[in-house]
């Protein structure tokens, strides 16, 4: 069904707030998917602070003209949606890793994340990183056990000294 003007106006400022305010995207390939898997995924989305659209291509590659993108993602054709975020790009990116997995829909043609482009690889690739939380406690446990081990060290030493005074105290008694 044709858009009217001002309906096609609206869907550009659209496009354009959602390039221009969130800290990023991915485009995925939207072919054959029903609108259940839509809804579903919606829900998934909504957990991890993530949204789904499906795109009009020529009203979104100007949007990305008029919001100086990266000339990689002017590249839009065929069944396309977006998925866009304001934190983590790790979480989106497992999910369209796992329905891909699941169901064979919704690959990955490319993302940006804070203004770089994400091939499809790139965006396969995030999925397979921690997510920030787990990065964040790892990094903790490091440096715990880094402080842990120091206190060992200068405790060991004061220990066997302790050891050595008591020995030497109990020869002499």
């Amino acid at each position: 069904m044709a858009k009217s003007h001002s309906q096609k106006a609206d869907l550009l400022d659209k496009y354009k707030h959602i390039i221009q305010s969130k800290k990023g995207y991915l485009v995925v390939n939207s072919d054959k998917v029903s609108a259940s898997d839509v809804a579903r995924l919606k829900i998934q989305l909504k957990d991890v602070n993530a949204d789904y659209a499906v795109l009009k291509n020529t009203i979104f590659k100007i949007a990305l003209q008029e919001s100086e993108q990266p000339l990689q993602t002017q590249e839009v054709d065929g069944p396309t949606a977006i998925i866009y975020f304001d934190e983590d790009p790790t979480a989106p990116a497992k999910l369209i890793k796992q329905i891909q997995k699941e169901t064979g829909l919704l690959s990955a043609k490319y993302g940006v994340f804070e203004n770089e482009f994400l091939s499809a690889e790139r965006v396969m690739q995030l999925a397979d990183i921690p997510s920030r939380e787990v990065l964040l406690s790892r990094l903790a446990g490091s440096m715990n056990a880094s402080l842990t081990g120091f206190m060992n060290v200068v405790t060991g030493n004061i220990k066997g000294l302790t050891l050595v005074l008591k020995g030497i105290s109990e020869k002499s008694a």
